[in-house]
Order: structure tokens, then sequence, then C-alpha cells
């Protein structure tokens, strides 16, 4: 497997890291294949063969520092997943919904409002969709980075 392959999986893999995190990553990732090259050989000779065991060893030796972590944290995490995401849910559909009605206005008006009024309403609802789906992208890098951390230290 070439070099950039090999980058390019474990970055995939590893997409829910921080700024730190991703510089810290790509540090270790040339350090690692000028460790390859220093030996003459390919990724395949090397101790990580596959890019699922090189990010699962970054995030043990690099992210995850040794810590006890309760059982009772995987309910709270579990529990905090489906109420945050419930609700960022319903701040999409609102917006989806608020823009969908404010559309149908111009195609078949049954009230009488000011079209400034429904332009600025559309306006809104179509950020309040946009800002909850870049919200659901950083809710979800966060739960996938605390039940990867609870995976890795959790007491046997």
């Amino acid at each position: 497997m070439k070099h950039t392959e090999f980058e390019e999986k474990v970055k995939k893999q590893l997409w829910f890291l921080n700024k730190k995190e991703k510089k810290l990553l790509q540090n270790n990732l040339t350090h690692y294949h000028n460790e390859v090259e220093d030996n003459e050989g390919d990724i395949q000779s090397k101790k990580y063969r596959k890019p699922i065991q090189y990010a699962n060893q970054f995030l043990k030796n690099n992210i995850f520092k040794q810590k006890e972590v309760a059982s009772t944290t995987l309910l709270f995490l579990l529990i905090g997943m489906v109420l945050i995401y419930a609700f960022l849910l319903g701040l999409f559909l609102t917006g989806f919904i608020t823009s969908l009605t404010a559309v149908n206005y111009f195609i078949n008006p049954q009230v009488s409002m000011p079209v400034i009024n429904v332009i600025l309403i559309l306006i809104g609802a179509v950020l309040l969709a946009i800002v909850s789906l870049l919200l659901i992208k950083s809710v979800t890098a966060f739960f996938t980075k605390k039940l990867l951390e609870y995976k890795f230290n959790k007491s046997a």
C-alpha cells in the first residue's frame, strides 16, 4: 500500500480530531513514513499493515491517555446523544418546514403579508437549517470521540 493511500485512509478514519490533534497525526504519519523509507520497505513490512491498526494505536497512545471511566459514563453519553440529536433534528426540521411554508406563500398566497417579511422568514429558516446541520456534524465528532475514549479506557 502506498504511503499516500495509507495516509488518506488513516485521516478518513480519524475525521473527528480537532486541529491540534490533526497536526499531531500528520507529524506521526510523517515520522512513520520516514521510518518506513529508512528501512527501505513498504508499509506492508512495518508493524501497522492496515490503516485501522495505525489509527487505533494512535488514538491509544496520543489522544486517549489512560484514565479510569465509570460504566455510568456510557449511559450518560447515550442519553445525551439522544437528547441533543433530537433537539438538533427538531431545529433542522423547523427550518426546513418554515422555508417550505415561505416558498408556498409565493406560489399560493392565502393571507396578505409584506413580501419583505416572507423573504426574511425564508432566509432565517434556511440559515436555521444550515446551522443545525453544522452543529450536527460537530456534535457527532464530539460524541464519536467520547465513545471511543470510553471504549479504549473502560475498566474490565
